[in-house]
């Protein structure tokens, strides 16, 4: 018993740390390859009809995955999702669209 507990003790835990992940959109020849993208990272969706794949990759591994997937004889394209270079700030939009209220009202009132 008490063996055990030490093998369990020298036990690596792994961390809970959040990886960032990028999207990217995969582009197919034929629908029967899906299952082997499942290689490089997490297969979130695939279509049929449309013949691509939205697959989650680790961001740190992003510039080694795409070469590789563009090596693939089956795959057309790859595009890398612009999600997460977008810019989300939103206060100077919303500070705008209160500004055209105001500017609206005052026209309304001018006119009455």
């Amino acid at each position: 018993m008490a063996n055990i507990i030490t093998e369990l003790e020298k036990t690596a835990i792994p961390s809970l740390d959040i990886v960032g992940r990028t999207a990217i959109y995969v582009f197919y020849s034929s629908y029967k390859y899906v299952r082997q993208l499942s290689r490089f990272g997490d297969l979130g969706y695939s279509s049929k009809k449309a013949r691509y794949a939205l697959l989650y990759v680790d961001t740190a591994t992003l510039e080694t995955v795409v070469p590789k997937l563009m090596d693939l004889h089956f795959v057309k394209a790859v595009k890398v999702s612009e999600f997460d270079h977008l810019d989300m700030d939103f206060s100077s939009a919303f500070q705008e669209t209160i500004q055209e209220a105001k500017n609206q009202e005052a026209k309304k009132a001018v006119e009455l």
